[in-house]
């Protein structure tokens, strides 16, 4: 299986000297007789590249993978030969983006994205042209700020390496989702995304071929040890990871690396109660793997949590959104059991964002796990799910929300604080109460009016700004609710 994070942005490093063909002094060209010499402007030019590409290398190697620079001339003609323009077709299918040093005038013949680091008037004329004539282009300040831009680009080009494992119920989309985008083709035109669509009971059908039963238990027990409070379920939770150990079969048969599929359908079927699992758990592990996964084959919250992983590089949690009232209790009026973080009601609205799907590396995939609980959603006690507490165990209580509409071309983004966590014992659970930027019941309107719909992605951190960015550099519109 292909990782969709483990893609690496690629860039040639370009440098441009202009070498005129005589020696005089004019309206752009000022020097000593010795430097408007030809042959001192070769010396000096090839030199600037050197240290050029050795700074380019030493700033940029940690953000990026940086082709051998490549030096190019022309005169005062302002025309680069084609024998020039061909030493940037070398590896320009590996090529991702040009970061040149000045104009180099044809290079837009050649496709491939052109950007710079430049302070000047230079890079402002070239990007407006190039975006004019339909070329990417982009220019930072200084290396900070161009790292930033790698990483958009980089998110860019994890989305285009997204294969989506979708089993599903056949319908044009879930019935309990109406608002999920159901044109799969539109998101490959305009993203990249592919998608392998197959019916739901595949997936059972292919647990009863497997042989791995005792890779389950093993998992299952690796599971137990690693949570925080006693769980005695081994037997349930090793069903729901031979469920995951099947849909990861099925991913790696047809090189895919994410994953949906309906909730209210499938438990329609009476497969799960059949087999004892529910698709929670798969959820929650691909996540923390860096592999999108979506409850219900809600393509919309799908896509979110594909731009909030790739973006802020950590595991994303999603649930349904629900208004909590001034003074509601969680316990005695919502249903929840048991109170993790925060108070039993608040002073003002909330809103509940619950479902089964936490991960456990939501700090970031290069952060230790957070402290996890395992539970049930069946009342019988199969159907397992982790738990976690979204509330203390975070380095941060400060959240991005967000969800993309049905067209797949627009999303919804907003920011908001963690004021409490609470557990149910089955069903639904955790369930994380957030204090949303602008208000949850006029987020909960916006849902609405914009077309959006109800599942969110929620991921730790502030990515609004990140999600803006992105939006301008892949073409999507991003709507921050505040």
């Amino acid at each position: 299986m292909k990782y969709p994070m483990e893609v690496t942005i690629n860039i040639r490093p370009v440098f441009s000297n202009m070498v005129h063909t005589d020696a005089w002094e004019g309206p752009c060209r000022v020097g000593t007789a010795e430097e408007l010499e030809p042959s001192y402007e070769i010396r000096s030019g090839r030199e600037q590249f050197k240290l050029w590409a050795a700074m380019i290398e030493e700033n940029l190697k940690d953000a990026c993978h940086v082709l051998p620079a490549i030096y190019i001339e022309y005169d005062e003609s302002f025309v680069v030969r084609d024998s020039e323009l061909d030493k940037l077709r070398e590896q320009i299918t590996e090529t991702d983006v040009f970061l040149i040093s000045y104009r180099i005038p044809g290079i837009e013949a050649l496709g491939v994205p052109v950007t710079m680091i430049n302070r000047g008037p230079t890079p402002i004329d070239l990007v407006a042209f190039y975006r004019t004539n339909g070329l990417a282009a982009y220019f930072a300040h200084d290396f900070d700020e161009y790292k930033q831009l790698l990483h958009l680009l980089w998110v860019k080009k994890a989305i285009a390496h997204t294969k989506i494992l979708i089993l599903s119920s056949a319908n044009e989309f879930p019935v309990s989702v109406n608002t999920s985008n159901p044109d799969a083709y539109g998101l490959f035109i305009k993203y990249g995304i592919r998608n392998t669509r197959l019916p739901f009971r595949e997936v059972f059908a292919e647990m009863a071929k497997m042989n791995c039963q005792a890779e389950a238990d093993k998992m299952a027990a690796e599971l137990i040890a690693g949570a925080v409070a006693n769980y005695d379920k081994a037997e349930w939770i090793a069903q729901d990871i031979k469920y995951y150990l099947a849909v990861r079969q099925l991913m790696e048969r047809f090189d895919c690396n994410a994953f949906t599929t309906p909730c209210k359908e499938l438990c329609a079927s009476q497969l799960p109660a059949q087999n004892k699992c529910t698709p929670c758990l798969t959820h929650s592990l691909l996540k923390d793997q860096g592999l999108p996964s979506a409850c219900e084959e809600d393509m919309n919250v799908w896509m979110a949590i594909m731009v909030l992983m790739y973006t802020g590089k950590r595991s994303v949690h999603m649930g349904n959104p629900m208004l909590i009232l001034k003074d509601q209790n969680l316990i005695n009026d919502i249903g929840m059991s048991r109170i993790v973080y925060g108070p039993e009601s608040f002073s003002e609205e909330m809103l509940e964002i619950r479902h089964s799907v936490p991960g456990i590396k939501m700090q970031g995939f290069s952060q230790p796990a957070m402290p996890y609980e395992l539970g049930s959603f069946t009342h019988e006690g199969w159907g397992t799910k982790i738990q976690v507490n979204m509330g203390e165990n975070t380095d941060t209580r400060r959240v991005t929300i967000g969800r993309f509409d049905r067209s797949g071309t627009k999303m919804i983004v907003a920011g908001g604080e963690v004021v409490g966590c609470a557990f149910k014992d089955d069903e639904c659970s955790p369930a994380v109460y957030l204090k949303i930027d602008g208000g949850a019941r006029e987020f909960r309107h916006a849902l609405a009016d914009g077309g959006f719909g109800h599942h969110l992605a929620m991921v730790y951190g502030d990515f609004s700004k990140q999600i803006q960015a992105l939006g301008k550099i892949m073409g999507f519109t991003v709507v921050v609710h505040k």
